[in-house]
């Protein structure tokens, strides 16, 4: 998954250290997501084998690692929960991690059919607080006491964005340039017609089919199955 400014990569063998060392308990990132969990790098890879969640690695356009997003199946069908984090303070702030996570929630939506992604930022983090102000994003509710930091509990916010909202958003406006980036199709539209007219033509004229026997004339034939009569009981 490209953007303008990052890439998002499937980690390989030497990523799940790095990983791990973004979500410990004290770093960075972590504090100020108000979310990490003590895993090692073993345990980050099983976590992702499983399927419990999904770890992308971020990578600016010269290919340096900088950072991690996340998602993981959230309530019923369709729904994701995801989160991220950029490692250096010294990044923070120069829209890598906005754009990876753009990109990550339109992966999210037009590869795997989300009907509904969920945020959660820590009630501290006026960054990323002000940064979801200029997305589709709703709020739907407040964890109380939901982090612990500097020796007392904070709030948490709880983000949802609906499938017909993002792709709304991906009109840019004066309001909305945040996530108007859009995740370019895998397949081209001019090859998806191009496959349908294929396989019309092969329809047409080929008999090499699982429906040819259902439209032969000839229903006396073994296997076939005739259909009753309208009226019959």
């Amino acid at each position: 998954m490209q953007g303008r400014l990052v890439t998002l990569e499937w980690p390989g063998d030497d990523d799940w250290a790095a990983i791990a060392s973004w979500l410990r308990p004290g770093s960075p990132a972590a504090v100020l997501s108000g979310d990490w969990e003590l895993l090692g790098a073993a345990e980050v890879e099983q976590a992702n084998r499983s399927g419990r969640v999904h770890h992308l690695v971020i990578r600016t356009k010269d290919g340096t690692r900088i950072g991690t997003v996340s998602y993981q199946r959230s309530g019923r069908i369709g729904g994701y929960t995801v989160g991220g984090a950029i490692g250096s303070p010294e990044l923070w702030r120069r829209g890598y991690g906005a754009e990876a996570v753009v990109l990550l929630v339109d992966y999210l939506f037009h590869q795997l059919d989300a009907h509904r992604v969920q945020v959660t930022t820590a009630g501290y983090n006026k960054g990323i607080i002000r940064l979801m102000t200029k997305t589709p994003f709703v709020v739907e509710g407040i964890l109380r006491d939901h982090c612990y930091l500097d020796g007392e509990y904070h709030d948490a916010i709880v983000w949802g964005l609906l499938r017909d909202e993002h792709y709304a958003s991906l009109k840019p406006s004066e309001d909305n340039r945040v996530l108007a980036v859009g995740l370019e199709d895998f397949v081209s539209e001019d090859d998806k017609v191009q496959a349908r007219a294929v396989l019309t033509e092969h329809l047409a004229t080929a008999d090499r089919t699982a429906l040819t026997p259902y439209l032969e004339p000839d229903v006396t034939a073994p296997g076939k199955i005739v259909p009753a009569e309208r009226g019959a009981a």
